[in-house]
Protein backbone atom coordinates (compact mmCIF):
# COMPACT_ATOMS: atom_id res chain seq x y z
CA UNK A 1 0.00 0.00 0.00
CA UNK A 2 2.96 2.39 0.80
CA UNK A 3 4.73 1.52 -2.55
CA UNK A 4 1.45 2.48 -4.35
CA UNK A 5 1.04 5.72 -4.17
CA UNK A 6 4.63 6.73 -4.91
CA UNK A 7 4.34 6.76 -8.63
CA UNK A 8 1.00 8.57 -8.86
CA UNK A 9 2.49 11.05 -5.95
CA UNK A 10 5.50 11.53 -8.22
CA UNK A 11 3.63 12.58 -11.47
CA UNK A 12 1.98 15.55 -9.17
CA UNK A 13 5.64 16.52 -8.31
CA UNK A 14 6.49 19.41 -10.63
CA UNK A 15 8.76 21.89 -11.09
CA UNK A 16 11.68 19.36 -9.75
CA UNK A 17 14.23 17.11 -12.00
CA UNK A 18 14.18 13.02 -10.85
CA UNK A 19 17.58 13.57 -9.36
CA UNK A 20 16.14 16.46 -7.15
CA UNK A 21 12.67 14.33 -6.11
CA UNK A 22 15.26 11.01 -5.02
CA UNK A 23 17.49 13.19 -3.12
CA UNK A 24 14.35 14.86 -1.16
CA UNK A 25 12.61 11.91 -0.85
CA UNK A 26 15.82 10.36 1.00
CA UNK A 27 16.35 13.17 2.81
CA UNK A 28 13.31 13.34 4.61
CA UNK A 29 13.13 9.84 5.48
CA UNK A 30 17.01 9.88 6.78
CA UNK A 31 15.83 13.01 8.51
CA UNK A 32 12.80 11.31 10.11
CA UNK A 33 14.80 7.94 11.49
CA UNK A 34 17.09 10.62 13.13
CA UNK A 35 14.42 12.56 14.69
CA UNK A 36 12.85 9.23 15.99
CA UNK A 37 15.90 6.95 16.90
CA UNK A 38 18.57 9.31 17.36
CA UNK A 39 21.16 7.68 20.14
CA UNK A 40 20.60 4.16 18.42
CA UNK A 41 20.86 5.24 15.06
CA UNK A 42 24.79 6.74 16.37
CA UNK A 43 25.35 3.69 18.37
CA UNK A 44 24.76 1.45 15.49
CA UNK A 45 26.82 2.94 13.43
CA UNK A 46 29.79 3.58 15.55
CA UNK A 47 29.48 0.08 16.17
CA UNK A 48 30.46 -1.10 12.64
CA UNK A 49 33.61 -2.02 11.18
CA UNK A 50 34.80 -0.39 8.25
CA UNK A 51 33.96 -2.95 6.07
CA UNK A 52 30.44 -2.75 6.80
CA UNK A 53 30.25 0.94 7.19
CA UNK A 54 31.11 0.60 3.27
CA UNK A 55 28.50 -2.08 2.34
CA UNK A 56 25.89 -0.12 3.97
CA UNK A 57 26.94 3.35 2.14
CA UNK A 58 27.01 1.19 -0.86
CA UNK A 59 23.17 -0.41 -0.12
CA UNK A 60 22.63 4.02 -0.24
CA UNK A 61 24.44 3.87 -4.00
CA UNK A 62 22.26 1.44 -5.17
CA UNK A 63 18.64 2.75 -3.81
CA UNK A 64 20.10 6.06 -5.01
CA UNK A 65 20.54 4.65 -8.60
CA UNK A 66 17.48 3.05 -8.25
CA UNK A 67 15.20 6.30 -7.36
CA UNK A 68 17.38 8.05 -9.79
CA UNK A 69 16.42 5.69 -12.74
CA UNK A 70 12.99 4.94 -11.61
CA UNK A 71 11.75 8.85 -11.37
CA UNK A 72 13.24 9.30 -14.31
CA UNK A 73 11.92 6.84 -16.08
CA UNK A 74 8.49 7.97 -14.62
CA UNK A 75 9.18 11.39 -16.23
CA UNK A 76 9.81 9.69 -19.44
CA UNK A 77 6.91 7.21 -19.79
CA UNK A 78 3.36 6.61 -19.14
CA UNK A 79 2.70 5.68 -15.57
CA UNK A 80 0.80 2.36 -16.60
CA UNK A 81 3.94 1.70 -18.43
CA UNK A 82 6.48 2.48 -15.71
CA UNK A 83 4.16 0.78 -13.03
CA UNK A 84 3.84 -2.09 -14.97
CA UNK A 85 7.96 -2.80 -15.77
CA UNK A 86 8.13 -2.31 -11.83
CA UNK A 87 7.09 -5.77 -11.89
CA UNK A 88 9.90 -6.72 -13.01
CA UNK A 89 11.43 -6.40 -9.38
CA UNK A 90 10.59 -9.69 -8.00
CA UNK A 91 12.50 -11.25 -10.85
CA UNK A 92 15.40 -9.53 -10.17
CA UNK A 93 15.07 -10.39 -6.42
CA UNK A 94 14.98 -14.09 -7.35
CA UNK A 95 18.01 -13.41 -9.88
CA UNK A 96 19.55 -11.58 -7.05
CA UNK A 97 19.24 -14.06 -4.47
CA UNK A 98 20.49 -17.06 -6.79
CA UNK A 99 23.82 -14.91 -7.74
CA UNK A 100 24.48 -13.36 -3.94
CA UNK A 101 23.01 -16.42 -1.74
CA UNK A 102 23.10 -19.41 -4.17
CA UNK A 103 19.20 -19.44 -3.75
CA UNK A 104 18.46 -21.32 -7.19
CA UNK A 105 15.77 -20.94 -8.57
CA UNK A 106 13.20 -23.52 -9.28
CA UNK A 107 11.80 -24.65 -13.19
CA UNK A 108 8.49 -22.41 -12.07
CA UNK A 109 10.60 -19.49 -11.67
CA UNK A 110 12.49 -20.06 -14.58
CA UNK A 111 9.07 -20.09 -16.93
CA UNK A 112 7.69 -17.22 -14.83
CA UNK A 113 10.73 -15.38 -15.72
CA UNK A 114 10.69 -15.61 -18.98
CA UNK A 115 6.54 -14.95 -19.31
CA UNK A 116 7.13 -11.32 -17.37
CA UNK A 117 9.93 -10.83 -19.80
CA UNK A 118 8.12 -11.18 -22.74
CA UNK A 119 5.51 -8.88 -20.51
CA UNK A 120 7.57 -6.34 -20.68
CA UNK A 121 8.33 -6.76 -23.99
CA UNK A 122 4.70 -6.11 -25.01
CA UNK A 123 4.10 -3.01 -22.56
CA UNK A 124 7.13 -1.54 -24.48
CA UNK A 125 5.19 -1.69 -27.58
CA UNK A 126 3.10 0.87 -26.57
CA UNK A 127 5.85 3.18 -26.85
CA UNK A 128 4.95 6.24 -28.69
CA UNK A 129 1.17 6.42 -27.20
CA UNK A 130 0.50 9.14 -25.62
CA UNK A 131 3.38 9.96 -22.60
CA UNK A 132 4.77 6.26 -23.56
CA UNK A 133 7.89 6.67 -24.56
CA UNK A 134 10.82 3.95 -25.10
CA UNK A 135 13.69 5.55 -23.34
CA UNK A 136 10.84 5.96 -20.20
CA UNK A 137 10.96 1.94 -19.56
CA UNK A 138 14.66 1.63 -20.14
CA UNK A 139 15.04 3.07 -17.02
CA UNK A 140 12.91 1.84 -15.74
CA UNK A 141 13.65 -1.19 -16.16
CA UNK A 142 17.57 -0.40 -15.18
CA UNK A 143 15.73 0.35 -11.69
CA UNK A 144 13.95 -2.69 -11.53
CA UNK A 145 17.28 -5.00 -12.14
CA UNK A 146 19.15 -2.58 -9.44
CA UNK A 147 16.14 -3.12 -6.93
CA UNK A 148 17.20 -6.64 -6.46
CA UNK A 149 20.81 -5.84 -5.29
CA UNK A 150 19.34 -3.66 -3.37
CA UNK A 151 17.18 -6.25 -1.61
CA UNK A 152 19.89 -8.76 -1.45
CA UNK A 153 22.08 -5.83 0.28
CA UNK A 154 20.02 -5.62 3.09
CA UNK A 155 19.91 -9.60 3.51
CA UNK A 156 23.66 -9.66 3.73
CA UNK A 157 23.72 -7.48 6.28
CA UNK A 158 21.48 -8.64 9.01
CA UNK A 159 23.39 -9.55 11.31
CA UNK A 160 25.76 -5.98 11.56
CA UNK A 161 23.28 -3.85 12.01
CA UNK A 162 19.83 -3.36 13.31
CA UNK A 163 16.49 -2.41 10.31
CA UNK A 164 16.03 1.24 11.61
CA UNK A 165 19.95 2.35 11.64
CA UNK A 166 20.57 0.67 8.75
CA UNK A 167 17.40 2.19 6.94
CA UNK A 168 18.75 5.70 7.93
CA UNK A 169 22.19 5.28 6.72
CA UNK A 170 20.90 4.43 3.31
CA UNK A 171 18.74 6.69 2.74
CA UNK A 172 21.16 9.51 4.05
CA UNK A 173 23.86 7.79 1.96
CA UNK A 174 21.70 8.13 -0.76
CA UNK A 175 20.28 11.87 -0.90
CA UNK A 176 23.55 12.66 -0.17
CA UNK A 177 24.96 11.07 -3.70
CA UNK A 178 21.88 12.14 -5.39
CA UNK A 179 22.62 15.96 -4.12
CA UNK A 180 25.13 17.75 -6.60
CA UNK A 181 22.89 15.95 -9.83
CA UNK A 182 20.13 17.41 -8.13
CA UNK A 183 21.67 21.04 -7.97
CA UNK A 184 23.61 20.44 -11.63
CA UNK A 185 20.30 19.58 -13.16
CA UNK A 186 18.46 22.59 -11.55
CA UNK A 187 21.48 25.05 -12.58
CA UNK A 188 21.41 23.21 -15.97
CA UNK A 189 17.75 23.28 -16.64
CA UNK A 190 17.40 27.14 -14.86
CA UNK A 191 15.00 25.82 -12.92
CA UNK A 192 12.46 27.96 -10.71
CA UNK A 193 12.01 27.37 -7.38
CA UNK A 194 9.27 24.40 -7.43
CA UNK A 195 5.50 25.77 -6.33
CA UNK A 196 4.07 24.53 -2.25
CA UNK A 197 2.43 21.44 -3.85
CA UNK A 198 5.63 19.96 -4.78
CA UNK A 199 7.53 19.99 -1.64
CA UNK A 200 4.46 18.63 -0.29
CA UNK A 201 4.67 15.85 -2.84
CA UNK A 202 8.37 15.33 -1.61
CA UNK A 203 7.46 15.07 2.08
CA UNK A 204 4.48 12.33 1.44
CA UNK A 205 7.39 10.46 -0.65
CA UNK A 206 10.18 10.37 2.28
CA UNK A 207 7.21 9.52 4.61
CA UNK A 208 5.19 6.84 2.69
CA UNK A 209 7.08 5.05 0.71
CA UNK A 210 10.25 5.37 1.26
CA UNK A 211 10.50 5.31 5.27
CA UNK A 212 7.45 3.05 5.65
CA UNK A 213 7.47 1.15 2.57
CA UNK A 214 11.65 0.76 2.15
CA UNK A 215 12.41 0.38 5.21
CA UNK A 216 9.44 -2.53 5.79
CA UNK A 217 10.67 -4.18 2.93
CA UNK A 218 14.90 -3.87 4.18
CA UNK A 219 13.54 -5.54 7.27
CA UNK A 220 11.19 -8.18 5.21
CA UNK A 221 14.53 -8.92 3.34
CA UNK A 222 16.46 -9.87 6.56
CA UNK A 223 14.93 -13.03 7.58
CA UNK A 224 11.81 -13.94 4.64
CA UNK A 225 12.66 -15.91 1.34
CA UNK A 226 13.43 -14.03 -1.25
CA UNK A 227 10.16 -14.89 -3.33
CA UNK A 228 7.86 -13.49 -0.77
CA UNK A 229 9.83 -10.38 -0.34
CA UNK A 230 9.33 -9.94 -3.80
CA UNK A 231 5.70 -10.03 -3.86
CA UNK A 232 5.64 -6.40 -3.01
CA UNK A 233 6.09 -5.12 -6.38
CA UNK A 234 3.04 -6.96 -8.17
CA UNK A 235 1.05 -5.07 -5.34
CA UNK A 236 2.13 -1.82 -5.99
CA UNK A 237 1.51 -2.11 -9.80
CA UNK A 238 -2.14 -2.57 -9.35
CA UNK A 239 -2.17 -0.23 -6.78
CA UNK A 240 -0.39 2.70 -8.55
CA UNK A 241 -2.51 1.64 -12.03
CA UNK A 242 -5.47 1.72 -10.46
CA UNK A 243 -4.43 5.15 -8.25
CA UNK A 244 -3.20 6.81 -11.30
CA UNK A 245 -6.27 6.60 -13.37
CA UNK A 246 -9.10 7.79 -10.23
CA UNK A 247 -6.51 10.69 -9.52
CA UNK A 248 -4.63 11.51 -12.68
CA UNK A 249 -7.19 9.78 -15.33
CA UNK A 250 -3.86 8.00 -16.50
CA UNK A 251 -5.87 5.07 -17.95
CA UNK A 252 -3.03 2.11 -19.60
CA UNK A 253 -3.84 1.69 -23.33
CA UNK A 254 -4.41 -1.66 -24.80
CA UNK A 255 -0.49 -2.83 -24.86
CA UNK A 256 0.30 -1.30 -21.57
CA UNK A 257 -2.99 -3.29 -20.38
CA UNK A 258 -2.04 -6.78 -21.94
CA UNK A 259 1.83 -6.43 -21.44
CA UNK A 260 1.07 -5.94 -17.40
CA UNK A 261 -1.36 -8.93 -17.43
CA UNK A 262 1.40 -10.90 -18.81
CA UNK A 263 4.07 -9.32 -16.33
CA UNK A 264 1.82 -9.82 -13.31
CA UNK A 265 0.90 -13.50 -14.74
CA UNK A 266 4.50 -14.22 -14.91
CA UNK A 267 5.48 -13.16 -11.37
CA UNK A 268 2.57 -15.10 -10.16
CA UNK A 269 4.15 -18.15 -11.52
CA UNK A 270 7.43 -17.62 -10.38
CA UNK A 271 6.33 -17.07 -6.61
CA UNK A 272 3.67 -19.26 -6.49
CA UNK A 273 3.99 -22.16 -3.35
Amino acid sequence: MAFAVSSPIAKRAVGLSALGLAAGRCGVAALAIAVLAPRATARAIAMLDGKSRWATVGAGALLAAHFALFLGGLMHTSLPAAVALVSLEPLAVVLGGWLAFGLRPTRREAVGIGLATAGAFVVTRGAGEGEHRLLGDAMVVGAAVIYGAYVMAARGLRERIAVLPYAGVVYGAASILLLPGAVASAVVEHAAAPPLATWGCVVALGLVPTLVGHTLVQRAARDVAPAVVALVSPGETIGSIALGAVWLGAWPSGWEWSGAGLVLAGVVLAMGR
